[in-house]
């Protein structure tokens, strides 16, 4: 039923396809310009519907050639907008920040400020999509403000969901759900769809990064529902990706694998890349749960050569990690380092910093059940650094713990029994009283005294 109500769309469009290059064709000869903007306005959206973002940019560009030509300025801006908005579906950030800057100017000169709204949402987007996360949320928050002085709610939701998009990139998770329901809220008393389903989408995934996966089934549930209904299929296949990964953590391979392989089909139909190396990274997740670790490869060097075409660095540190804890798996752990220490240079470089946590932690481990200390204690201790500063305690006093027992080796007693106190410590405040009394028994072997 949905293949075929998707086959008969497309012969909508189609149709539509031929009445406007008709409409184009006959405007050019009798030379009426205003027939001939409105022409190329619908022959490029017709062409997005599609997902021929190519096609449709191609149109859009003779539309702003046109609309300056005739100094049309009403017309350059939705050119613009829809040029930026064409290269964001293609990846092509710097592009897309071109237009859209060109936008905003316009926008300044003209006071249409719904347009200068989407012009900075435009270059806040590109700008996460790049990884320049200060700049991106810089945007985000001048269009949350601009939103509220003119009262268009609509675009007060958007500013909240890409700002708590961007926070989830940073791993400030509660900041993100923060914005999350604030964006959720105005979406539901405005009564607008798919506006809800996509805060209820993207609450979702900020539960899967917190570890909650009852309620990121929960959210995505309800949004794919809603998804569906509205016939939004960008919004199925986030959905079904995050049920997906969802499924997975809770050990449901077999869901987890067809909600994630149908995702994937939706990708490749709408041409969406940057969800489709997410999803490839999932299916990467599965098969190395079901010890399927050459197919695991595959579906990441698969993602990463997908991240690499979309510039997208964040995707990118995230495949190169996946491929090596595999490797790890595997005991190849000079392979695993060569992926870690790549794609710990990414995170570094954009200040992504419970990933660069994690990357040093799991490096520092590779050293020290290679028996290469120093190594290990030089990445432990930078790992506790970016822990002690999230002020996350549970991370804190696994690397504290690790690094007591590799200064142990190393005959650096006191300050074996320094990391190891502060590893007791903090385990008894969380409440996990066995792994305290493992850590207190380990400070006795040490020799020390309290």
């Amino acid at each position: 039923m949905i293949e075929e109500n998707e086959q008969n769309l497309k012969n909508i469009l189609q149709q539509k396809l031929t009445h406007y290059l008709e409409k184009l064709s006959l405007s050019r000869q009798s030379q009426n310009q205003q027939e001939e903007l409105t022409s190329l306005s619908q022959l490029a959206a017709i062409y997005e519907q599609l997902f021929e973002f190519s096609q449709a940019l191609q149109y859009y560009k003779l539309l702003f050639a046109l609309s300056q030509q005739i100094d049309a300025s009403d017309w350059q801006e939705v050119a613009l907008y829809n040029i930026g908005n064409c290269y964001l579906q293609l990846c092509q950030y710097q592009d897309a920040i071109k237009y859209f800057t060109q936008l905003q100017k316009i926008t300044y000169k003209t006071g249409n400020r719904v347009l200068q709204i989407s012009a900075i949402w435009g270059l806040g987007t590109n700008y996460q999509n790049l990884g320049k996360y200060p700049q991106a949320i810089e945007y985000f928050q001048q269009q949350l403000v601009i939103s509220c002085e003119i009262d268009e709610r609509i675009y007060e939701k958007s500013a909240l969901g890409s700002l708590a998009n961007v926070y989830q990139c940073l791993g400030d998770y509660q900041q993100a759900l923060d914005y999350g329901q604030k964006a959720l809220l105005i979406a539901q008393e405005i009564e607008d769809m798919q506006a809800i389903g996509d805060s209820l989408a993207n609450i979702g995934g900020i539960y899967l990064h917190l570890e909650n996966w009852q309620k990121a089934i929960i959210y995505c549930h309800q949004s794919l529902l809603i998804a569906r209904e509205i016939s939004h299929q960008n919004l199925v296949m986030i959905s079904l990706h995050i049920l997906g990964q969802a499924h997975k953590e809770i050990g449901d391979y077999e869901k987890a694998m067809e909600f994630l392989r149908t995702s994937l089909e939706i990708s490749a139909k709408i041409g969406d890349q940057r969800v489709r190396s997410a999803i490839l990274q999932g299916l990467s997740d599965v098969c190395s749960q079901l010890n399927l670790l050459q197919q695991a490869i595959e579906y990441n060097i698969e993602a990463l050569s997908v991240t690499r075409q979309t510039k997208n660095k964040l995707g990118e540190a995230s495949a190169l990690a996946k491929i090596g804890a595999i490797y790890q798996k595997l005991e190849r752990n000079d392979r695993a380092l060569i992926y870690y220490q790549q794609s710990l240079e990414i995170v570094q470089a954009l200040g992504v910093k419970h990933s660069q946590q994690k990357l040093l932690f799991k490096i520092g481990l590779i050293y020290y059940y290679d028996s290469k200390f120093y190594e290990s204690r030089d990445y432990l201790q930078s790992a506790l650094v970016i822990a002690q500063a999230r002020k996350n305690n549970y991370e804190e006093a696994q690397i504290s713990l690790m690094l007591s027992a590799n200064l142990q080796q190393l005959n650096r007693y006191q300050e074996a029994i320094y990391y190891g106190y502060q590893s007791y410590r903090l385990y008894k405040s969380l409440g996990d009283e066995i792994q305290a009394a493992q850590m207190w028994q380990f400070l006795h072997k040490l020799g020390a005294k309290f």
